[in-house]
């Protein structure tokens, strides 16, 4: 086991990959450099968040993410579907087609 862990930029491509498929992930930017002086680190209890997003639960958030994901994939696999289940349907139906 002295492999090293994978980082999260590499879990994330991987996650975009299966949701999007490999032509939709765009090249990670690079980290800026690092400046001479380090950023103010401000404690997590000084951070206040907008009010409307105190409400928003892990389930809304993935939703919102996969929403245009799915309608896209129903947009161009809906009638195909649709067709074949006619098709049953009306050979059910009649014995024919």
């Amino acid at each position: 086991m002295s492999e090293q862990p994978a980082s999260i930029d590499a879990i994330l491509a991987s996650i975009r990959a299966r949701v999007t498929g490999p032509d939709a992930i765009p090249e990670p930017t690079p980290a800026p450099p690092p400046e001479d002086e380090p950023a103010e680190i401000v404690p997590l209890a000084n951070v206040t968040l907008p009010p409307e997003t105190a409400t928003i639960t892990l389930d809304a958030l993935i939703r919102d993410m996969l929403a245009p994901h799915i309608k896209a994939w129903l947009d161009a696999k809906m009638p195909e579907i649709v067709e074949k289940l006619a098709r049953e349907e009306i050979r059910r139906l009649t014995g024919k087609l």
